[in-house]
């Protein structure tokens, strides 16, 4: 019942508690209602393709899959705290909570949107940690240049999908480059008015 009045504080779908803690639906209805005064959230309980959370799209940028990654990673670690294995409930909201913490400034850009638990829920399934699938449609590939594990479609070539922080940090180059050199060809030319003035 904790995990469950908890996971209703999240905002979890009502199904997605089910799943997690056995508390019978009509309880967890009445725990929304007790708790937040409405009805659950309504909608599927797997929200969103596999790649919404692994390939930038007009919808999402680099900074989502990075993201998604950072979650990964916590739930991951989670499962490894103790040497007894973990209540996978428990586990799931510890890792979103974590990811909720270390996503903070991130969240205060007002730009950058993070994932609620329902769609944190969905990038699990789709990774297999909360199913177990040996073919979950996303896997993690660690990046070679700066190390970090990031989810990738495995229906799709691995060589197109690059690491989600080295192309922001490519992308932050890029302009930094074409800002300077905009502010060269600015200085070049006043200072070729002010010598034509003289």
């Amino acid at each position: 019942m904790a995990l469950a009045n908890s996971l209703v504080m999240a905002g979890a779908r009502a199904k997605i508690i089910v799943h997690l803690t056995a508390v019978p639906l009509p309880k967890v209805s009445q725990l929304y209602r007790a708790l937040r005064g409405t009805a659950p959230p309504s909608g599927p309980v797997i929200q969103g393709h596999a790649r919404f959370f692994s390939r930038p799209s007009k919808y999402t940028s680099e900074s989502w899959s990075v993201q998604s990654a950072i979650l990964l990673s916590c739930y991951d670690r989670m499962g490894r705290v103790l040497e007894e294995p973990v209540q996978r409930g428990w586990q799931f909201l510890a890792a979103f909570n974590a990811y909720l913490s270390l996503t903070e400034k991130l969240h205060q850009t007002d730009t950058i949107k993070r994932l609620d638990i329902n769609q944190a829920y969905a990038l699990l399934t789709h990774s297999g940690f909360l199913t177990h699938a040996a073919n979950a449609e996303l896997q993690r590939r660690q990046c070679p240049a700066c190390l970090m594990n990031y989810p990738i479609l495995m229906n799709q070539d691995i060589n197109t999908q690059a690491c989600p922080v080295c192309s922001i940090n490519k992308n932050m180059l890029r302009l930094a480059w074409q800002s300077s050199s905009t502010r060269r060809r600015k200085d070049r030319k006043s200072t070729r008015l002010n010598s034509s003035h003289t």
